[in-house]
């Protein structure tokens, strides 16, 4: 009998999607809330940020960096704004854009991975032969 190979995962970085408190989630949809009223207003993301201060620095990065993806997400993916023009509107650096994009990449190929792990099996190729 053969052994059952698993897949290779060097160059699949791990990423951890934090679960939100209730208190958490109220938090970060009053900050996306207050950011895209800013945005919308024509003010760069720094300035948006500076809208709403989150006491827990750490929760405070965290919808921080969210809301750079989401704006890529939307203006980019959906509204086809090109990653330099996304970066000019909001005022931050274009390779910022650009690796946040990046990232947002990986985040997705590494969930597919993950699903894709959780919902098939590792065939044996013993059992995919047949008697013709």
């Amino acid at each position: 009998m053969k052994k059952k190979k698993t897949p290779k995962e060097e160059n699949m970085p791990e990423f951890a999607f934090k679960e939100f408190t209730p208190e958490e989630d109220r938090i970060y949809t009053e900050a996306v809330t207050k950011f895209r009223e800013a945005v919308s207003a024509g003010k760069t993301l720094k300035q948006a940020y500076e809208t709403y201060t989150v006491s827990d620095k750490e929760l405070e990065k965290l919808i921080q960096a969210d809301f750079l993806k989401i704006m890529i997400a939307e203006r980019h993916f959906s509204g086809k704004d090109p990653l330099d023009k996304i970066a000019k509107d909001l005022g931050i650096p274009a390779d910022l854009v650009q690796d946040t994009y990046g990232r947002m990449l990986q985040e997705v190929g590494v969930t597919a991975a993950n699903q894709y792990a959780e919902t098939a099996r590792l065939v044996d190729a013993d059992e995919l032969k047949t008697d013709d």
